[in-house]
């Protein structure tokens, strides 16, 4: 389990939340706008109202255990930079904020931003899968909640068959072809008996609420 905060409960932030605590991650939300947090609080493990450009209890109110903080501020372009510049005096590890356009984008990197987004609402659900899926590749959403997405085989998978791993009964996942990075071969439709080499990739598609849920052990 991850922790993460969310500053600024548009749509975009407002799906993120819901989508990171969704995927079983701690998530405290945050806005300025009362009726915001009331629209979250029982969706999020903390709801806050608090104007984040006012440095003093920021520290107090994300904590130091925060893997992530997400910044989504609209077009408030002055907020989201005072806000990043705060969030990497406090050391959190990862900085991701919404840009409205790329001098904007390139502001926030020079301050410390970790990463860059210019969101669509389908960005939302990507930013989630990035946050909750530490093998994750790629990931192309597809109509009627569906996704394919594209996972790094965790050392856990090397050496079995794609029967040994049961990712359809355990994670209800559909393996649609295998990529061996070193080599790029692709192998579409792979057999029950193919084994999992080094340095491969799964590419699989299922139900976005079942890929959120993808938990790979390392070993």
């Amino acid at each position: 389990m991850s922790h993460f905060a969310v500053i600024g409960l548009g749509s975009f932030g407002f799906h993120v939340a819901t989508g990171l605590v969704k995927a079983g991650h701690q998530v405290v939300a945050i806005d300025l706008d009362e009726k915001k947090v009331e629209q979250i609080k029982d969706q999020v493990t903390q709801a806050v109202i608090y104007d984040a450009k006012e440095k003093a209890n920021l520290p107090e109110i994300i904590g130091d255990e925060m893997d992530a903080v997400i910044v989504s501020l609209g077009k408030k372009i002055e907020e989201s930079i005072l806000i990043t510049f705060y969030l990497k005096e406090m050391n959190i590890p990862r900085i991701i904020v919404k840009s409205i356009n790329e001098v904007h984008g390139k502001l926030l990197s020079l301050i410390g931003a970790s990463d860059i987004i210019y969101p669509e609402k389908s960005e939302a659900g990507r930013l989630v899968q990035k946050l909750t899926s530490r093998n994750l590749i790629e990931h192309i959403p597809l109509a009627e909640e569906h996704s394919i997405v594209q996972f790094e085989a965790p050392d856990s998978f090397i050496g079995k068959s794609l029967k040994e791993l049961q990712l359809r009964n355990k994670h209800k996942v559909e393996v649609i072809a295998i990529k061996e990075v070193v080599t790029d071969k692709f192998y579409v439709v792979p057999e029950a008996d193919f084994k999992i080499k080094p340095d491969s990739a799964l590419i699989l598609i299922g139900k976005d609420s079942d890929i959120a849920k993808l938990k790979f052990p390392k070993s």
